[in-house]
């Protein structure tokens, strides 16, 4: 069963690119990790599955 669905998700902060084109599921028997550089939109897209954030587009569905 999907748990989260993330369908091409921009973000962007003063006209940076942080996240472009996202897309990502995550189903109930996965185990999730992310890993990355600084500045690499980690906790964004962290902040954006949470709900703390908003994506300027795309599609977010949660179960």
């Amino acid at each position: 069963m999907n748990l989260i669905t993330l369908e091409n998700i921009y973000k962007s902060y003063s006209e940076k690119p942080l996240l472009t084109d996202v897309k990502l599921t995550i189903t109930s028997e996965d185990k999730v990790g992310i890993i990355g550089v600084n500045g690499a939109g980690k906790s964004t897209l962290l902040k954006i599955i949470a709900g703390i954030e908003q994506e300027d587009s795309g599609t977010i569905t949660k179960m």
